[in-house]
């Protein structure tokens, strides 16, 4: 286990690890994003995590397909992967879903449901 050791800089503390080299590194973690509502034609930045979640409430009016990019720009239709693992290229029915990370996200078409989006560490 990592030996750790605490800092103040400012008026904030920070933990650091030691790196075994006789150096030690901050401890960071990625922000949270909690369940908020989304508006999927709009891109989600979601580089900086392994996968997010997505909740679709209500019964979609026309089904969404969910869209990846590396640069915000040029996007590619994805997978969305439901609780049971299963994957699906459109969706069209309410539930719990996971979308690919380290990109951007958008849905190139659906409508008639509430989306919320979650990511975190």
């Amino acid at each position: 286990m990592p030996d750790y050791t605490y800092t103040t800089v400012g008026n904030r503390q920070k933990r650091l690890v030691d790196m075994g080299d006789e150096t030690f590194a901050e401890v960071t973690a990625l922000p949270i994003v909690l369940p908020v509502n989304w508006a999927p034609a709009v891109a989600f930045n979601a580089r900086v995590y392994p996968d997010v979640e997505i909740q679709i409430i209500g019964t979609p009016t026309t089904a969404y397909i969910f869209q990846d990019s590396f640069d915000g720009a040029a996007f590619n239709d994805c997978l969305a992967i439901d609780m049971t693992g299963q994957s699906f290229s459109t969706i069209v029915a309410a539930g719990r879903y996971r979308l690919p990370g380290n990109c951007f996200l958008r849905a190139r078409q659906g409508a008639g449901a509430t989306l919320m989006i979650r990511a975190g560490s």
